[in-house]
């Protein structure tokens, strides 16, 4: 057994800080925390070498404390717990047969406010399956007025069916969509219980025809990771309204009813993307850890996640760091204290962005720059988001000080992997939320 990095974790049952490591053992890599009433092991990677590429492209010290002023970016509120599926793979277990909360619009109102108060610019409406909320028109509208941003993260299905309902979602101050999207084929949709690709195909033309950003979310199984390219080629094909797609593990919480053989790592999906046959869109070399930028209050830990930044124009797209370092680009970002100037926040990444360009790819970068600042039609950014919610389950002290995301509970805000894993008699956690009608 090799250690890799010592670290300390959250008991899942007992919610105490003990003494916890990050090993490769029998060709895979563990978390394991060392509570005195026994060690908890968590499979973070079947995949040690490529998990340690990944790690080592980071750009932070995960073992030094976090600074001050971190902010959640992904900021998520629950409406309902209500569904209309009963998909198989399900984090919130929703559409049960008791799973009729409908929280009220005064108190989402009211986790909106904090959440604007503590920093949050942006909020997703979550589920549950929020359409089925009857107030969901007067939520937008009122959240809208206080001055966030708001997306809804949505199984599609009432938008592929009524045509008119995305533009009445934008006309009350809806921003974005997010959409399940899992696969292109009829087995693997059934697996999941998410048979319905002609509306899920409908919610994407409707959405993106009433001028609403998309963003899809892929659940990625055993049985869907040699469509990974084939699912990619389709959301480049939707046009430059498709602004992120996120390819995560089905994870063990809420409802998890496959076989546990036909989960995945995020090592396999990186892997899948990256050299899966006839992807012509990238290479390894262009997967990195999230960036650290202190004056937009991230440092995120290499283990939640990586990503691909995309560059579209009207022929399609390719890779950011084909035309700019971004090794060099995401390092000067690290070095930037806490500021909240508008030349930190604004200039000063755009400065370092055109620094880091590829002296040979300047032309090609300019002409997409130029597109994009012109807003032309087939110019924009889209960004591959590739996560591990199953190795969440480790509740790592160094990755969760510096959790970007946040679901607004009853209690507060609750980073997300506590709200899923932690102790789920803990105020915030997602069987209390539920056992009292707070979603």
């Amino acid at each position: 057994m090799k250690t890799i990095r010592t670290t300390t974790a959250l008991c899942r049952d007992c919610h105490e800080s003990h003494p916890a490591e990050v090993v490769i053992r029998d060709g895979a890599v563990f978390g394991i925390t060392h509570c005195p009433d026994g060690d908890q092991e968590v499979l973070i990677s079947s995949n040690p070498e490529l998990y340690q590429i990944l790690s080592d492209r980071t750009k932070i010290l995960p073992e030094q404390p976090p600074p001050t002023g971190l902010k959640s970016v992904l900021n998520y509120l629950s409406i309902t717990n209500a569904c209309n599926f009963h998909c198989t793979v399900c984090g919130t277990n929703a559409g049960g047969p008791d799973k009729h909360t409908y929280l009220s619009v005064e108190e989402i109102c009211a986790r909106a406010k904090r959440a604007r108060d503590e920093g949050a610019n942006v909020l997703h409406l979550f589920g549950g399956e929020p359409t089925l909320h009857k107030q969901l028109l007067e939520i937008l509208r009122r959240l809208t007025d206080m001055g966030l941003s708001i997306g809804l993260v949505t199984n599609g299905y009432r938008l592929g069916r009524d045509p008119e309902y995305a533009s009445i979602l934008k006309e009350h101050g809806c921003k974005r969509v997010c959409l399940q999207f899992d696969s292109l084929q009829q087995t693997s949709l059934c697996l999941l219980s998410r048979d319905y690709l002609e509306e899920k195909q409908n919610a994407i033309r409707h959405v993106i025809e009433a001028g609403l950003d998309l963003g899809l979310n892929c659940t990625v199984t055993q049985q869907t990771l040699p469509e990974l390219t084939s699912l990619l080629e389709h959301g480049i094909s939707l046009g430059e309204r498709v602004r992120n797609m996120t390819f995560g593990c089905a994870a063990p919480v809420g409802r998890f009813l496959i076989p546990e053989g036909h989960t995945v790592d995020r090592e396999q999906i990186v892997s899948g993307l990256t050299e899966g046959e006839g992807n012509p869109y990238f290479r390894l070399e262009d997967v990195q850890p999230l960036p650290t930028y202190l004056p937009w209050g991230l440092q995120v830990h290499p283990d939640c996640g990586v990503h691909i930044l995309m560059l579209r124009d009207r022929k399609g797209a390719k890779p950011l760091n084909a035309f700019v370092n971004l090794s060099r680009f995401y390092e000067r970002l690290s070095k930037v204290p806490a500021s909240r100037t508008v030349f930190a926040m604004r200039v000063k990444p755009l400065l370092y962005l055109l620094g880091s360009v590829r002296w040979k790819k300047l032309p090609g970068f300019l002409r997409w720059a130029g597109g994009f600042a012109l807003k032309r039609k087939g110019f924009g950014f889209l960004n591959l988001g590739i996560t591990d919610y199953r190795a969440a389950e480790f509740l790592d002290e160094q990755r969760l000080c510096r959790c970007a995301s946040a679901f607004h509970t009853s209690a507060g805000p609750i980073r997300s992997c506590l709200h899923f894993y932690q102790r789920q008699d803990l105020p915030g956690s997602l069987e209390y939320e539920a056992a009292h009608q707070s979603c």
